[in-house]
């Protein structure tokens, strides 16, 4: 990013506190501790503290601007201060405006499950064609994104960018932010129902991205998801589908088989295009996901080589379903959240990884479920007897829901509790070296789980 505080003034149409001046402005940053020289800090309120009382560190930093709620006296006499109503909407309003200078493709992301992986992917495909850029980590919300954006260069070609949502109404501020030429609706599944009330709404909410896709943009969504094709529909939009189920999708796969050497192979069939894709073994992303990257890559007009490639080449995402080998155990880092949807997708990985052989899963609550919460868990302790868990340790408060669903499948494995990552380690050497001695360990839960400590402790006794 290469823009004038002036041009921000303008843009936001607020008077400079301090001298008017040509600053060229390198970078946004909210963290004080981590201004770069020629950012532009900006002052938020947060749960445990208020930015504005960290300006002056950030300055110190080499911050060339700040931007804030309120009159800064003595930040203003060092740097030019920029004063708004409400700083998380003159971020969207900065960013909204460059956005609208990018004459490149931008390409919006959003989904219940693999958001991020899908950005990654899509991103990793684009950057073969072009030069491309997406979201910083998985800044995806009110704040993140408009970082995200701010953070792009104007002399891209593709920004690939997710975009989250847990409440009504955050898809319209979002989307007025990010004006997509294509918006990619990966999934809908039982997420943030708190807010968002039930899967219907879920889909609902996403498919509002197709609402703000700029004049002749696209609409590419999962058809084996109904809710969410439905709504896609109703925008008046040119609206594409892939589909796993549906053979006569736009762009249409069977899924992914083993070959006899261990390998994973995909077909997919991409506007009457055929690919074959081959991957080792832990290496494929999820079919799903694999189909929707190369569809709208294939819109894109990208050829099929750099597609190939991009799908292909392995990309360990920590807390994404990254598997490392220690020993006789493959370990899966699945741990960067969770909600039912995701749940499956992992177990169903994690199952096919595993082969015949053992299954194990240490797992943590899948969190803002509201009323339902109780009954999604027991069909998560349904679905691993289907899936045939050899252990699982469980941490959080459903602890009962789980174990019930495994009852009613009259499950023959063994449920212990872990309330702590070193009970985990302990339980673990007394029942999984007494079962098995070998196999596949799945970790996953909800951020607020914590399951990477989890992850941590047994990667360490493993490696000892």
């Amino acid at each position: 990013m290469r823009l004038t505080l002036r041009w921000m003034a303008d843009v936001l149409d607020v008077p400079f506190a301090g001298e008017v001046s040509e600053t060229v402005i390198s970078g946004i940053c909210i963290d004080s501790r981590r201004v770069r020289p020629g950012e532009l800090f900006v002052c938020l309120p947060g749960t445990r503290t208020d930015g504005h009382d960290h300006a002056p560190l950030a300055v110190e930093n080499g911050a060339a601007a700040v931007l804030a709620t309120k009159e800064l006296p003595g930040i203003a006499d060092r740097v030019p201060v920029l004063v708004v109503s409400d700083g998380v909407a003159a971020l969207g309003e900065l960013a909204r405006a460059w956005r609208k200078m990018f004459r490149g493709k931008v390409i919006g992301v959003t989904g219940t499950a693999g958001k991020t992986t899908v950005k990654e992917l899509l991103s990793q495909v684009c950057s073969l064609a072009g030069p491309t850029c997406k979201n910083q980590m998985n800044w995806n919300n009110q704040i993140g994104l408009p970082m995200s954006i701010l953070s792009c260069s104007g002399q891209a070609e593709y920004w690939v960018l997710e975009a989250g949502i847990s409440r009504p109404g955050d898809m319209d501020e979002l989307g007025l932010i990010l004006q997509p030429d294509m918006a990619l609706l990966i999934n809908a599944g039982a997420a943030h129902l708190a807010e968002l009330g039930c899967v219907e709404q879920v889909a609902k909410a996403k498919a509002r991205l197709t609402n703000y896709l700029r004049p002749g943009g696209i609409a590419l969504t999962n058809r084996d998801c109904p809710d969410l094709w439905r709504e896609s529909l109703t925008y008046g939009r040119q609206v594409h589908g892939f589909s796993v189920q549906d053979s006569g999708a736009d762009f249409y796969s069977g899924g992914q088989t083993c070959t006899p050497s261990g390998d994973v192979h995909m077909e997919l069939r991409l506007q009457g295009r055929n690919m074959e894709l081959t991957w080792t073994a832990g290496q494929a992303p999820v079919a799903e996901n694999v189909l929707a990257v190369a569809a709208a890559a294939t819109l894109l007009g990208i050829d099929s080589e750099s597609i190939q490639h991009g799908l292909t080449t392995p990309m360990n995402l920590q807390g994404r379903f990254a598997v490392q080998r220690h020993g006789n155990w493959t370990i899966i880092d699945d741990t960067y959240n969770a909600n039912p949807l995701s749940m499956a997708l992992a177990l169903d990985r994690a199952r096919r990884l595993a082969g015949e052989g053992h299954l194990v899963c240490v797992l943590g609550d899948m969190l803002e479920l509201g009323e339902v919460a109780s009954d999604e868990h027991r069909k998560l302790g349904r679905l691993l007897a289907e899936k045939g868990c050899s252990v699982v340790f469980y941490h959080g408060r459903h602890f009962p829901d789980v174990s019930s669903g495994l009852e009613e499948c009259s499950w023959q494995g063994r449920l212990v509790p872990a309330d702590s990552p070193a009970e985990f380690l302990d339980q673990w050497r007394q029942w999984v070296t007494l079962i098995c001695g070998a196999g596949v360990v799945l970790f996953k839960g909800s951020r607020a789980s914590g399951m990477e400590t989890y992850y941590d402790v047994l990667r360490t006794e493993l490696d000892a």
